[in-house]
C-alpha cells in the first residue's frame, strides 16, 4: 500500500477569523482520537483535495503536523468533511487518529465494473447497496469493494454480499443475503397497462398526452387572441379621445 501524506500546521485562529484563513487557501481542521487530545490544525485546501481524492474515508493518511521546528506524524482517517451549504466549498475537516493494533469499523464504497449482457438485452440494472460496513485493522480496511457485473447474464439475476470475495482479514457487518446488484426484466406493454388500470392502455396514455399538449397550446393561443383584441379596443378608445 502506497503511503499517503498530508502536511498540517497548528492553528492559532478560531471562530470568525477562520473566514480569512479560508481566503488564504487553508482549511481549519481538528485532530482527535480515543487517546488523542483535540488539536486545532490548518491544512492547504488544494493539498487536502488531492489527498481526499486518493484516500477517501477509508485509507490511512500520514498526517505530518508542523509545530515550529518539530514534526509529528499521525496515522489518521478523514473522519468528517464539512462543506458550505450554498456553494459546497470546504469549511472544516475532522481527522481521527487510529490505533493501528485496534479493530475499527468503516463503510466501504462499492465500485461496479464490467458490462452486463442482460443489460444489453434491455434489462434494468438496480443497485440497492452502494457501500458495505466492515470491521478490520486500520491497514486492512479496503479502499473500495469491486463488483463485476459482467456475470449478470439473465433477467432477475442478483448478486448478494455472499457472492463477493473479501479478504480473510475483513469482517463483513451486514447480512450475507443482502442484495448488492440485480437485473430486472424490462417491463412489457401488458404489464404497464396492468399498472395503469383496466380502463387505460398505453395508446390511451399517449393520446391523452398529445391532447394535453395541444390543449396547452390552444389555451395559449386563445389568451394571445384576447390580449390582441384588448389592445385594439384600447387603441380605438385612445383615437376617439383625440
Amino acid at each position: 500500500m502506497v503511503n499517503i501524506t498530508l502536511k498540517a500546521k497548528k492553528r492559532i485562529v478560531f471562530g470568525k477569523h477562520n473566514k480569512s484563513l479560508r481566503k488564504e487557501g487553508f482549511i481549519p481542521a481538528v485532530l482527535y482520537g480515543k487517546k488523542t487530545p483535540a488539536c486545532s490544525l490548518q491544512v492547504d485546501s488544494q493539498d487536502f483535495k488531492d489527498v481526499y481524492k486518493k484516500a477517501g474515508d477509508t485509507d490511512i493518511i500520514d498526517l505530518i503536523i508542523e509545530d515550529g521546528k518539530k514534526e509529528q506524524k499521525k496515522g489518521v482517517l478523514i473522519y468528517k468533511v464539512s462543506n458550505h451549504f450554498l456553494d459546497g466549498s470546504l469549511v472544516h475537516i475532522d481527522f481521527y487518529e487510529v490505533e493501528m493494533d485496534k479493530l475499527i469499523k468503516a463503510r466501504v464504497p462499492i465500485t461496479f465494473i464490467g458490462e452486463s449482457p442482460a443489460v444489453k438485452l434491455g434489462g434494468i440494472l438496480v443497485k440497492p447497496t452502494q457501500e458495505i460496513e466492515v470491521e478490520a485493522l486500520p491497514m486492512d480496511i479496503p479502499h473500495e469493494i469491486i463488483v463485476d457485473i459482467s456475470v449478470l447474464t439473465d433477467f432477475d439475476q442478483t448478486l448478494c454480499i455472499k457472492d463477493i470475495k473479501f479478504s480473510s482479514k475483513v469482517k463483513i457487518l451486514i447480512d450475507e443475503n443482502t442484495p448488492v446488484v440485480t437485473i430486472n426484466a424490462p417491463i412489457t406493454e401488458k404489464e404497464l397497462e396492468k399498472e395503469l388500470g383496466e380502463d387505460k392502455t398505453v395508446a390511451d396514455v399517449e393520446v391523452e398526452g398529445a391532447k394535453e399538449e395541444e390543449g396547452e397550446k390552444g389555451v395559449e393561443g386563445e389568451g394571445e387572441s384576447k390580449l390582441k383584441d384588448k389592445k385594439e379596443e384600447v387603441s380605438e378608445e385612445d383615437n376617439s379621445k383625440k
